[in-house]
């Protein structure tokens, strides 16, 4: 198993705070694995834009950061469908 192995599952409350807890969230995950800032904001950008063409009161979020085999995955769904999916190469 190498340094970056690991996965990472969190369900969040769409409560007013989500943006925050996932933006801080996010770059806490991609710094540890080595992405730089200017790839943190990419990637948060586009997680955020998944999230708002489905946003919905009320709904619970999952978030999921895998990584694996050199890769990292990073899904968001909402019950049981992905509003944002990526797969990027580790630095």
């Amino acid at each position: 198993m190498s340094d970056h192995d690991f996965l990472f599952t969190l369900r969040l409350p769409e409560n007013g705070q989500l943006d925050a807890m996932l933006s801080e969230l996010t770059a806490s995950v991609l710094r540890h694995v080595g992405y730089a800032a200017g790839d943190i904001a990419e990637l948060g950008g586009q997680i955020r834009a998944g999230i708002e063409r489905s946003r919905s009161a009320g709904a619970e979020y999952g978030l999921q950061f895998r990584a694996h085999a050199g890769e990292i995955e990073i899904i968001v769904s909402q019950g049981d469908r992905h509003v944002f999916r990526t797969a990027r190469r580790l630095p």
